[in-house]
């Protein structure tokens, strides 16, 4: 059932027969040995997954961010069909290398986990609208409330898929630190709403952030780099300023041992 929105995977995969798979298939009518449709080969790639990965195997989610870029692939005409779908278990692999901590239960606590990144969102929060932060706080709204799907799934269940796929260009290309852009636009998605916030009590904010309202991507990208401009590590920048006068100490020991000799 993934992407129902779209009847792109229940597509035959040679093209042949549009639809005749169906929309929301059943498990048991999902056919990884001969694929014909495309909900078939998204499921023959996380199975793979799982095979390869144990200690890890599938976890619900994990089609969401597979779907993107199967469909990416699928969708290119420079992309030769008979390399879809080991193209797009090679990404989904190393997106995952990235993304898999926050579907390991064991590792929630760690920065990495999904408490993890809740944390560092909260943090941010608080730090870049307080005063949402606060009013938020003081209706216990808590942000696993509803972050949880915004950073285990990257926005995918928030946005169609023609957003998804120009918010992750963004997201996967991006390298910057110290903090991942993900976590930068989802504050920007909370202050994108502030005043609906602000005005609201419990039900009122948690129906407005578990079902967020449409928002142009590239002004949500804008807002999260200019959140992000001051907090970036300038690239090439110089030792920190204890380092420096470490360093100014250091020479001025060595000429005074010099005036000695």
């Amino acid at each position: 059932r993934t992407r129902i929105e779209l009847d792109f995977f229940g597509r035959s995969v040679d093209g042949v027969g549009e639809g005749a798979c169906g929309l929301g298939r059943e498990p048991e009518s999902i056919n990884i040995e001969e694929p014909t449709c495309h909900h078939d080969v998204l499921a023959r790639i996380l199975l793979m997954y799982a095979w390869f990965n144990r200690g890890e195997r599938y976890v619900q989610g994990m089609n969401e961010l597979c779907a993107p870029i199967y469909y990416a692939f699928a969708q290119d005409p420079f992309c030769s069909p008979g390399c879809v779908e080991a193209d797009a278990f090679f990404c989904f692999s190393h997106l995952m290398s990235s993304m898999r901590d926050t579907f390991v239960k064991s590792l929630d606590d760690d920065h990495t986990g999904m408490l993890g990144r809740i944390e560092q969102y909260s943090v941010m929060l608080r730090e870049k609208d307080r005063q949402v932060w606060e009013h938020l706080h003081r209706l216990q709204v808590q942000p696993a409330f509803y972050t949880v799907r915004w950073l285990t799934l990257m926005l995918a269940q928030e946005l169609d898929m023609p957003d998804t796929l120009r918010l992750w260009d963004s997201l996967i290309s991006d390298f910057a630190r110290p903090h991942p852009l993900l976590i930068y636009i989802c504050v920007a998605m909370v202050i994108h709403v502030r005043e609906a916030l602000l005005a609201g009590d419990f039900t009122d904010c948690m129906g407005t952030l578990q079902h967020f309202p449409p928002v142009p991507v590239e002004e949500l990208l804008q807002v999260a780099f200019r959140l992000r401009a001051s907090d970036l590590t300038p690239v090439g920048a110089g030792p920190a300023p204890h380092a420096k006068g470490q360093h100014s100490a250091s020479q001025q020991q060595q000429k005074q041992q010099q005036q000695k000799q």
